[in-house]
């Protein structure tokens, strides 16, 4: 993990380390678990085999707080719990890390740096544009993962800084994917709930997908455009440095590959091609992802000509130096385990529907949209929060006169907004971590344009409002 520097530390204050951070939460919620009634909705099955709130069906039940040895044991179960998305992290990151060693992707570089001549700057739009649509369309803003450990050094090879690549990777899957077009996992469930037309209101989602992502293409190609001009203004100077160090930049310098490094680097272009198009038409899950990757690894690997032993080495390197990243989310996940240990979590969707529910009814949707937002703090699953939450929310638009579709985009939205700002977010700890940039560091950075894409959010839902977008 990156460490704390000088800019860290004002007036004697250093910025925690995301352990102290995560650990301090689970603290906290713990200690709610004393003082909030704890409280249970019943469940049913859904069709699709996932279960779900039964709405009116809320009810006090004994009080069950957790002690010392629950919050010892909420972060292995933590993992346990978030095992899927911990596996990503490690597989996928050593999966990468081992195509690297290959010189696969360096090669890679070369050959695009080449093409582009002295328009590499349009790399950070188009680069941002793909990732995005992906996530638009299937979800997985996870694939930040994978994504990284390609775009890293290319951005520091072109002169930018580890921020660049870190935030070309998070904003364009967080908000393609939160901003997406016919995401299953959030808008699809939803709409499933709402029993609307499946992907229903796609034309008004696609609007605002583009002006969000001209928009963080813009910010990201403006903070891009400084830093390669003055580097000092970098905020992550030292991390570059020693990452430039280690990666080596010698793009200057002649380098010769050879011919199985080009045959490598043409069959792992194919496989990564034939993996996108699983994950778009297959719906593959991150299992399913997780080997696929490593099974390109493998390949590619034998390719250039690695023995069997040589490519069992180069994983056991790469999954040091993506361990913490795993290790992360799963610990993450330990606020949500408590709050379930302590039967809280439905307490406070109980609450919180009601609150909403006493908002005026011209503010109910943007009212939606902010408890979501928080509620994601807790539950960092945008399936997860519309099968807890939506079952609640649409009775409750019915009575103030919202149409579902608006209900739906405003649990959809207030989900995604916050998937990197909140630390209980694991696949975005965990690519900050690869991208050795610091939490403090990345607050200072996405901050002031994570309040434009909520005022964006809010301004689309006043106006799906006004127009009552439907079909109903």
């Amino acid at each position: 993990m990156a460490e704390i520097d000088p800019l860290e530390k004002q007036g004697g204050f250093e910025f925690p380390d995301i352990y102290v951070i995560l650990f301090s939460f689970i603290v906290f919620v713990s200690i709610l678990t004393w003082i909030i009634p704890s409280g249970a909705y019943d469940r049913t099955v859904l069709p699709n085999g996932r279960e779900t709130v039964v709405a009116g069906s809320f009810h006090v039940i004994e009080q069950t707080p957790v002690g010392i040895m629950d919050i010892v044991t909420s972060i292995p179960d933590g993992l346990t719990d978030a095992s899927s998305i911990v596996f990503l992290v490690l597989l996928v990151g050593g999966a990468v890390g081992v195509v690297r060693r290959t010189g696969v992707i360096d090669l890679g570089i070369r050959l695009l740096l080449g093409l582009m001549g002295s328009r590499v700057e349009l790399l950070i739009p188009t680069l941002m544009g793909g990732f995005a649509l992906i996530a638009a369309f299937v979800g997985t803003p996870e694939l930040s993962l994978a994504y990284l450990p390609i775009i890293l050094p290319l951005m520091l090879r072109l002169g930018y800084d580890t921020v660049t690549a870190t935030a070309m990777v998070l904003l364009s899957t967080t908000l393609g994917f939160a901003f997406g077009i016919s995401v299953p996992a959030t808008i699809g469930i939803g709409h499933m709930l709402a029993e609307l037309p499946m992907f229903s209101g796609a034309g008004y989602r696609t609007v605002f997908f583009l002006v969000i992502q001209v928009s963080s293409a813009a910010f990201v190609l403006r903070y891009a455009r400084r830093v390669k001009t003055n580097p000092e203004t970098a905020l992550n100077p030292e991390e570059d440095a020693r990452l430039r160090e280690e990666l080596g930049d010698d793009s200057d310098e002649p380098h010769t590959f050879t011919r199985r490094q080009h045959v490598a680097g043409i069959a792992a272009l194919g496989m990564f091609a034939a993996f996108v198009a699983g994950v778009l038409t297959l719906g593959l899950g991150f299992e399913e992802i997780s080997g696929l990757f490593v099974a390109i690894a493998i390949i590619t690997s034998l390719i250039v000509g690695h023995r069997l032993n040589q490519i069992c080495s180069n994983f056991n390197i790469a999954f040091t130096e993506i361990l913490v990243g795993a290790l992360i989310c799963g610990v993450a996940r330990g606020v949500s385990v408590v709050m379930v240990q302590g039967n809280i979590m439905d307490t406070v969707v109980f609450y919180v529907s009601g609150l909403v529910g006493s908002l005026p009814d011209t503010f109910t949707a943007v009212g939606i949209l902010l408890t979501q937002a928080v509620f994601n703090f807790l539950v960092p699953s945008g399936s997860g929060q519309s099968l807890i939450t939506l079952p609640i929310l649409i009775p409750l638009g019915d009575l103030v006169g919202l149409t579902r579709q608006v209900v739906v985009l405003a649990t959809h939205w207030g989900d995604g907004v916050t998937n990197i700002v909140f630390p209980t977010s694991g696949y975005f700890m965990a690519t900050l971590v690869m991208g050795r940039v610091s939490f403090g560091r990345w607050l200072r950075f996405y901050l002031p344009f994570f309040w434009f894409v909520l005022a964006i959010a809010i301004v689309g839902l006043i106006l799906a409002q006004n127009i009552a977008l439907g079909p109903f």
